[in-house]
């Protein structure tokens, strides 16, 4: 569970399949007991936060910069050898499945059509994900860590 100024984190964190709730407009309050009753790590910069009595497992991180970010999660809570990549929707932390080309070919531009077979679809929010040039930063920023 994110705070408000944690967005890329829990984008980061998706991305190496790990069930990160983020909400902009979710309030402490909110965010406490959310990550009480779920049994949620709350993550982030507000020591407030922390302090409230709902919030029975945090972490304040000491970092300010998103992939620092991510690096002091994943050595923190000893997240290494857990991922599992490309499985979470980076927008709304739904499991991707994959689907043919088929299924989507009217919603991919043509170019990305004739290039790919395979592609992820979100199971919450519908987004189409394939492995185009942002793909391979990707796999760079996962084997960094």
């Amino acid at each position: 569970m994110l705070d408000v100024h944690l967005g890329r984190l829990a984008r980061y964190l998706r991305l190496l399949g790990f069930d990160a709730l983020y909400e902009t407009d979710y309030e402490d309050e909110q965010i406490a007991i959310i990550s009480r009753d779920e049994s949620r790590i709350a993550l982030t910069r507000d020591k407030g936060l922390l302090k409230r009595g709902a919030v029975t497992r945090g972490y304040w991180l000491r970092k300010t910069k998103p992939r620092e970010q991510l690096e002091e999660v994943v050595r923190v809570l000893d997240l290494k050898g857990k991922f599992a990549p490309f499985t979470r929707c980076m927008e709304c932390n739904g499991a991707l499945e994959v689907v043919a080309r088929e299924v989507v070919a009217e919603r991919v531009p043509p170019k990305v059509r004739a290039l790919y077979e395979e592609f992820g679809r979100c199971t919450g929010c519908d987004k189409v994900y394939w492995a185009g040039s942002h793909y391979d930063r990707m796999r760079e920023l996962i084997a960094t860590l």
